[in-house]
């Protein structure tokens, strides 16, 4: 019969083989849980990293001294010039004539001028001036010992990559060479300035007289390359303008020649004025038949359309026909007065009667003669106009012939007069060119000046160590800081109790835990240091009241000690929470369950060499006593030696048959088990346990580590006790392990 039998039978048979778990223990459905870090584990986190941050800014300091104090001192002398896009107008002309100053895109015409300025004709021309050839190839940027290590270093580096393949293509300066109009454009510096015509330009180098000397004569260079570019334009303009002239001035003469050939042989003195005479007298006759025209309609319209009302009209405007009518109306009247009186044969009415046939004769006499006197004369003026008429259609008949022949005749020496004229204008324009030139020429070019001439640099370039340093601590520091937020965003830890709760949803937290060091975490189990106000004991006393009142039971008979993953400390938990339940008086076994890495044994230097494994596979098991004072011990079962599947040694009845031996011994079981994350070994554990208890490290655990725990351990139907933070900063666990609350008193240390 083994110990833990022999235990068993001295046990009281009243206690049952197997306890059921707390029925106390009910938890609400789990609440969704989110892993997004609160603004506070920022600030805990980096003030967690706050030493390697700080030693980060400081690597940075030293490093950006280090630059400053092995780079070689340089110096830049600095010039403005101004560029304008219009010269002084001295003269209402210039050289260029294509198109008004204004007309001048500035953007277009400022690029262009700043890539005139990275000329590299200046700079060749410059160099050779100041001979600074060798000077520019020969010139380092740091101190001698930089390329001393670098050349020691060089071979190695050669040697290295020689164990590489080559891939064909050109290796960074291997063959090629750096040349000195590089070297020059790499210190020289050309700045335009916004909103303005002023360039601000600044060269580079490691003599301060040399920078000044080489900035003048390279603005100097610029001013003469512009004016000996117009120089060399107007030469070429009247070179070219000399040679115009003279072809203009031949085909001008031989123009004119041709013209006075052609009119001696046509008899044509002035074409201009001969057109002009034949042409007005055309337009007169044209009017002239055009008003005969209209009076011919008229006439012949009063001739055929109102002859007869025009006769009748002018045979009743007459005076003499009117006086007539009038008697001859008297005499009527009068002979029918009469005719009641006397009868028609009567002497008197017989006379009456022969006076009215006169006058009626006469009337009718008068009245012909008007009218054929009036058709008459409407027959002569329609016969004179329609004469008019034919005589100026005769005529403008004539003026038109005699107008094409002109024409005819006078073709070709117009043609020959306009090659004239265009001939002597072109002569004219480019002499007058010519002229322009030579009087524009000399004028040099003024849209560029100096606005700041250079100047000796005063001081060196770059910053003061001090400020070096103060710049790379700051970068170092920021950089640092950075890295620590965007890793806690990246993957969020617990850093205090918050977030935590944050996480825990229904399950308490039932104690925290601050962190202390490890010698001083080996001596707590001593009895002086144990009855000690440690804030380590007193976190475990508030553990261990925590799990008692937690439940109508009191503390779970059979409590699983687990964490999400390795070195959470959940077996120094498992192990001070065996000894703080000794210490209340109560029989505590303490079961190391971590058949891969087990370490109870060494925390609590026991012998391993028979343990859990034995008693599955060989019924056979030892108990370790571990007493940390005189009467205050607790047993412990070791892991054993290593089996190759340790979720099935967990899964066996051999194990459920230990571990309802052992519940009918002791009062409380603790069992330390792996992490739950990677293996199933803790889930097996946990349905054995009445309750789980769920170790997470402080500002080491991962958020989403404890969520997936969690999630893992409510499909598996483990009951979680609750939460337990360890290694937490002591101030913000001050509600868990008030040590201060004391006034000093001689302590009695009670007897168990």
């Amino acid at each position: 019969m083994n110990t833990l039998d022999m235990m068993v039978s001295n046990r009281s048979n009243a206690l049952a083989l197997h306890r059921h778990p707390a029925d106390t223990i009910h938890l609400s459905a789990p609440e969704p849980r989110s892993n997004t870090p609160l603004l506070s584990d920022y600030w805990l986190a980096w003030k967690k990293n706050l030493p390697r941050i700080i030693l980060f800014s400081l690597l940075g300091a030293a490093l950006a001294l280090a630059v400053g104090l092995l780079s070689n001192k340089t110096y830049t002398s600095r010039s403005s010039i101004k560029i304008e896009t219009d010269p002084t107008r001295i003269l209402s002309y210039d050289l260029d004539t294509s198109r008004p100053p204004s007309y001048i895109n500035d953007d277009v015409y400022y690029n262009t001028q700043y890539k005139l300025l990275r000329n590299n004709d200046l700079a060749r021309k410059v160099i050779a001036e100041l001979d600074l050839g060798d000077y520019l190839l020969n010139e380092k940027p740091f101190a001698e010992p930089v390329y001393t290590v670098l050349s020691t270093v060089k071979p190695f580096m050669q040697q290295l990559r020689s164990y590489f393949p080559d891939t064909g293509e050109p290796q960074a300066g291997g063959n090629e060479e750096i040349t000195p109009e590089e070297i020059f454009f790499n210190n020289l510096n050309i700045n335009p300035v916004r909103r303005s015509r002023v360039i601000d330009i600044s060269y580079t180098s490691q003599d301060p007289a040399l920078s000044e000397k080489v900035l003048d004569s390279y603005i100097r260079a610029f001013i003469e390359s512009r004016n000996l570019t117009r120089t060399t334009s107007s030469e070429e303009a009247k070179d070219y303008l000399k040679g115009q002239i003279e072809q203009a001035k031949e085909k001008m003469q031989q123009a004119e020649a041709e013209m006075l050939k052609y009119a001696k042989k046509n008899n044509i003195v002035d074409t201009n004025a001969d057109v002009s005479v034949i042409a007005s007298n055309l337009a007169l006759l044209n009017e002239e038949y055009i008003k005969a025209k209209s009076r011919r309609i008229d006439a012949e319209s009063q001739f055929y359309n109102k002859r007869n009302i025009s006769t009748y009209l002018n045979a009743s405007a007459d005076t003499v026909i009117q006086q007539k009518k009038q008697q001859l109306s008297s005499l009527q009247a009068e002979y029918n007065a009469k005719l009641d009186t006397f009868k028609p044969a009567y002497p008197e009415m017989l006379q009456l009667k022969r006076q009215i046939d006169e006058l009626s004769a006469f009337i009718k006499r008068e009245s012909g003669s008007i009218h054929d006197n009036t058709r008459k004369n409407m027959e002569a003026n329609y016969v004179a106009s329609l004469d008019e008429e034919k005589k100026l259609k005769a005529e403008i008949d004539v003026a038109e012939k005699k107008l094409m022949s002109f024409y005819e005749n006078s073709i070709g020496y117009t043609t020959l007069k306009r090659d004239v004229d265009t001939s002597r204008n072109l002569f004219e324009g480019l002499l007058q060119r010519m002229k322009e030139i030579s009087v524009a020429a000399p004028v040099q070019d003024d849209r560029v000046s100096v606005v700041d001439s250079p100047s000796l640099p005063p001081r060196k370039d770059g910053l003061s160590y001090a400020k070096m340093l103060l710049i790379g601590f700051s970068i170092g520091f920021l950089a640092a800081s950075l890295f620590v937020l965007l890793r806690e965003m990246l993957s969020p830890r617990i850093r205090d109790l918050r977030s935590l709760e944050a996480l825990a949803g229904p399950y308490p937290i039932l104690s925290s835990i601050p962190r202390t060091r490890r010698s001083r975490l080996r001596n707590l189990a001593s009895s002086n240091r144990y009855e000690s106000m440690n804030p380590v004991i007193e976190s475990l006393r508030y553990l261990r009241t925590t799990l008692r009142f937690g439940n109508s039971e009191g503390i779970p008979q059979t409590l699983h000690v687990t964490s999400p993953n390795a070195t959470d400390g959940k077996s120094t938990v498992a192990i001070f929470l065996a000894a703080s339940l000794v210490k209340s008086g109560k029989r505590v076994l303490l079961i190391d369950g971590d058949l891969r890495k087990p370490s109870i044994h060494k925390k609590l230097k026991l012998d391993n060499e028979v343990g859990l494994t034995n008693y599955v596979v060989h019924n056979d098991i030892k108990l370790h006593k571990y007493c940390f004072t005189d009467s205050a011990c607790f047993m412990v079962i070791s892991a054993g030696p290593a089996t190759p599947d340790p979720v099935d040694i967990l899964s066996s009845d051999n194990f459920a048959r230990i571990l309802a031996k052992c519940k009918t011994v002791f009062d409380h079981i603790i069992i330390d088990s792996p992490p739950v994350l990677g293996m199933a070994d803790s889930l097996v554990l946990g349905n054995f346990a009445d309750a789980s208890l769920l170790v997470v490290s402080c500002n080491k655990t991962q958020k989403h580590d404890v969520t997936k725990t969690l999630e893992r351990m409510e499909q598996s139907g483990i009951r979680i006790a609750g939460f337990v933070l360890n290694r937490s900063n002591p101030k913000t666990s001050a509600s868990y392990c008030n040590v201060k609350y004391a006034d000093g008193r001689k302590m009695i240390h009670a007897a168990i």
